[in-house]
């Protein structure tokens, strides 16, 4: 993949879709934990998102798929784990902040040079 055609601020904005997309999934396995045969869903890896956004002029939905559940799957055929699901979203929600706060240090960063402090 060829990032150098990528701007800091697409690549940024990128993941903070991608990460709030996957937060939306997370929440919505967590939702249906009790609906029998409900399958865990996850978005597709940031990079497969990436490389469809530049190819599409980062236009590109966030694509989700089932999962198989890492952990089980219950008698209904519900394979959601609630504590699989809430460290995910604790990691999304890790990743979200960090990519934040580096979106907000650049543009802090591209301010102190245009205003010559």
């Amino acid at each position: 993949m060829d990032t150098h055609n990528v701007g800091f601020f697409k690549l940024a904005s990128s993941r903070l879709n991608w990460l709030a997309e996957r937060q939306k999934v997370v929440s919505g396995n967590i939702a249906n934990a009790d609906t029998a045969g409900f399958k865990t869903r996850d978005v597709t890896a940031f990079g497969s998102y990436l490389e469809s956004n530049v190819r599409e002029h980062f236009n590109a939905p966030v694509e989700t798929q089932k999962v198989d559940g890492s952990w089980h799957s219950n008698l209904s055929g519900n394979n959601v784990v609630l504590e699989e699901q809430m460290v995910l979203a604790a990691e999304t929600a890790d990743h979200y902040k960090i990519a934040t706060s580096l979106y907000k240090k650049a543009h802090q960063l591209i301010l102190a040079a245009t205003s010559g402090r």
